[in-house]
């Protein structure tokens, strides 16, 4: 009876950290170079990195941190490669909002995932194989790896491109929002863009129609939107399995980093990856009554894309 009751409980909680996540589809065959992007940029091992203290940054060797208040430079000329972390926020927006405007054609790899970064009151929950229950229900790393997980090329840049539902890549105007703004070239006369942002909690997407988002995470990744996330909690399933009162949630995104490769003769994206990360903490909730699911899960999450067309 007690392995039956912890089985319900363990198929609640799954619902309960899917509802903060998006997951992919099923479609056609992943590619090589698309999977080479991918696996360069994926978290590692299903851990999340350690957080830092808000404000906290940790810049490579040679380069330097974001700092604070700077207003936001014009767009470089063409040939410039970006300097200081406005100019990088400029060129960064310029590419998204042409890519938004003028591309037909994109390739899109996407996965989230429940990594092994948990810790909750209840020891049984902080079994692997409590967690991989909602890992079931999302597009995780391997499956996003697997053959038939792979997003064929999209043509709609509204909808598919970051920023999703939105014509334009990009609505930070402050680069102080960000830890790390950085420019390299590479040895292909390539620029490449990384853009590290601070950490935020319970950060809002932009409303639809809106050119300003309420939080710095919503102005350039999707964050799920914790009013969406309460307003799922209620729904009668959770409520039930939870008698009537649902876990309280809240969310804390870090280490969001996005970067992107472009080419400056023609402003044209070469790849882009967005990962990030979310500390789920479940602050409060009770499954079945008596089930304590208090503690926190840590997801995961990239998008990689490539092959461009104009």
């Amino acid at each position: 009876m007690k392995q039956k009751l912890c089985r319900i409980a363990t198929l609640l909680l799954a619902a309960v950290l899917f509802s903060l996540t998006a997951c992919g589809a099923p479609a056609e065959p992943i590619s090589d170079e698309l999977a080479s992007i991918a696996e360069n940029a994926a978290p590692g091992e299903a851990t999340a990195p350690e957080e830092r203290a808000p404000g906290e940054s940790a810049p490579d060797e040679g380069e330097t941190a974001v700092p604070g208040g700077e207003e936001t430079a014009a767009a470089p000329e063409a040939e410039s490669i970006p300097g200081t972390p406005a100019e990088v926020l400029a060129a960064y927006t310029a590419v998204m909002n042409k890519a938004k405007k003028d591309a037909k054609y994109f390739r899109k790899l996407e996965y989230q995932q429940i990594g092994k970064d948990s810790n909750f009151e209840a020891e049984w929950i902080n079994h692997p194989a409590v967690l991989d229950a909602a890992n079931m229900l999302m597009t995780t790393k391997d499956d996003g790896l697997k053959a038939d997980m792979y997003t064929k090329g999209v043509t709609d840049m509204y909808a598919d491109l970051p920023l999703y539902q939105f014509p334009v890549g990009c609505m930070v105007k402050d680069p102080g929002v960000f830890t790390r703004a950085v420019a390299r070239q590479l040895p292909n006369g390539d620029v490449e863009l990384t853009l590290v942002m601070k950490d935020e909690n319970n950060p809002e997407p932009p409303a639809p129609g809106a050119k300003t988002s309420p939080s710095h995470t919503g102005e350039m990744f999707n964050p799920v939107s914790k009013a969406v996330v309460d307003d799922l909690l209620n729904g009668p399933i959770v409520r039930l399995g939870f008698w009537g009162k649902p876990p309280e949630i809240s969310t804390r995104y870090f280490n969001c980093t996005s970067v992107l490769v472009y080419s400056p003769g023609t402003q044209r994206i070469v790849t882009l990856r967005q990962e990030y990360y979310v500390r789920i903490n479940i602050l409060s909730g009770k499954a079945l009554g008596f089930i304590n699911v208090a503690g926190y899960a840590t997801a995961e999450g990239l998008t990689a894309c490539d092959n461009f067309r104009y």
